[in-house]
C-alpha cells in the first residue's frame, strides 16, 4: 500500500520516502517532549461514502489516538523538548471480507482478503504550529497476522497501531 498525499501535511515537499514507498516522514532537529503533548486529533479523511460505517470509523479513530497517546507516552522525558500538537487523519481503510477468508483458507489454507489503514499525522509545535515531525504511513497487515483476516476491522486496527508505533520511532529520532 502507498503513503497517501491528501494534502493534510504542511511540510510534504520536505518529505523523505521509503525505498517501498509506504512511508513517507520528516523530523525537523528541533527536540521534542513527548509527554508535553496538548492535544491530540484524529479525524476521518475517506469520503462518507466508503462504506465504513459511523460506529466503526468512530472506533478507528480512537484507536489511532489511544495508540498514539500510549506510544508517546512510552517514550523518555526530552529535557528541553518542544510542548506539541499531535494532527492525525485516516485516510484509507482496507477491511477483510470474512466470509471470503473463511472459504479461502478452507480450499487453499490460506486467506486471501488482506487489510490495512493508511494515515497522514503531523507532530507542530504547541507555540509556533510549525511541524517538527510528519509522517505518512500505509500498512497492509502481513499474512502472518491470521486471526485479523476473519474480522472486518481487526487488520485496519492493527494498521493503525503500527503507524503510531512509526510516528514514536519518528520522535525518538534526534533529528
Amino acid at each position: 500500500m502507498q503513503a497517501t498525499d491528501t494534502g493534510f501535511l504542511k511540510n510534504r515537499s520536505e518529505m523523505m520516502t521509503s525505498k517501498d514507498g509506504s512511508t513517507a516522514y520528516y523530523r525537523s532537529p528541533t527536540p521534542v517532549d513527548p509527554h508535553q503533548v496538548r492535544s491530540i486529533s484524529v479525524e476521518w479523511a475517506m469520503p462518507i461514502d466508503a462504506g465504513v460505517p459511523e460506529n466503526e470509523r468512530a472506533r478507528l479513530i480512537s484507536t489511532l489516538k489511544t495508540a498514539i497517546s500510549r506510544e508517546a507516552e512510552a517514550l523518555p522525558r526530552s529535557a528541553g523538548g518542544h510542548p506539541v500538537v499531535i494532527q492525525a487523519v485516516i485516510t484509507r481503510v482496507e477491511s477483510v471480507n470474512p466470509a471470503l477468508n473463511v472459504l479461502t483458507s478452507v480450499f487453499l489454507t490460506v486467506p486471501l482478503d488482506r487489510g490495512g489503514a493508511a494515515v497522514e499525522i503531523q507532530v507542530l509545535d504547541a507555540q509556533t504550529l510549525q511541524p517538527l515531525a510528519s509522517m505518512a504511513h500505509a500498512y497492509f497487515v502481513p499474512i502472518t497476522e491470521f486471526k485479523a483476516r476473519f474480522s472486518a476491522l481487526a487488520a485496519a486496527e492493527l494498521a493503525l497501531n503500527a503507524a503510531a508505533v512509526e510516528l514514536a520511532k519518528l520522535l525518538s529520532e534526534k533529528s
